[in-house]
């Protein structure tokens, strides 16, 4: 039998993914843009797959057989070819961002809750999951810059180079106090000493 860690976690994840699905499906029939809407019609895809393998995992009868299957294939049945708006007033850049923060929360959530699980299945199918979620936030990512929709501005040399000095003042400040007593190993010292003294 699972541990009740194990048991709580699913449980989580089986009522936050009924809403992220109908959301995502939303999305990919109201997006203008078809390659998005497939991919998002992967990522509700892989969801209801992670549902039934959730729910396998928690039937005593079904646990030793539950597998996760591969990310499904989009078939673009889902795609409207509407005027580049939802009824809500999302435009394609803001689906790609919500579904691209979506899958990189899902991604975060399941390998930490996999950190925490007990059952070795369990914990394994779970950083499975999390890997095809990270898939499909890459995929939207590079869609996205593909389109102009995210950017990530680059360091300079100078940035990249600051960036290591830090290590590099510890590394000095070590060399340079080498042979020196540290200043924590005289508490003990200092509080042999306090003993001493009259009260």
């Amino acid at each position: 039998m699972l541990k009740t860690v194990d048991v709580g976690l699913m449980a989580n994840h089986l009522a936050a993914h009924k809403g992220i699905i109908k959301k995502l499906e939303f999305y990919a029939a109201s997006t203008q843009n078809k390659q998005l809407s497939m991919l998002i019609e992967q990522q509700a895809g892989l969801m209801k797959n992670h549902v039934t393998t959730m729910n396998n995992l928690l039937n005593p009868n079904q646990m030793s057989q539950a597998t996760l299957p591969p990310i499904p294939k989009a078939q673009g049945q889902n795609h409207a070819n509407m005027s580049g708006s939802t009824s809500i007033g999302l435009k394609d850049p803001d689906i790609a961002m919500d579904a691209h923060f979506t899958a990189t929360a899902m991604a975060n959530d399941n390998f930490t809750s996999a950190m925490n699980m007990k059952d070795p299945q369990v914990k394994k199918i779970h950083i499975e999951m999390a890997l095809q979620q990270s898939h499909i936030a890459e995929q939207l990512e590079m869609m996205g810059n593909q389109n102009g929709w995210m950017s990530h501005p680059s360091a300079t040399s100078m940035e990249q180079t600051n960036a290591q000095q830090p290590m590099g003042d510890s590394t000095h400040n070590m060399n340079t106090n080498k042979g020196q007593i540290p200043v924590y190993n005289n508490q003990q010292n200092d509080k042999q000493q306090s003993q001493n003294f009259p009260h």
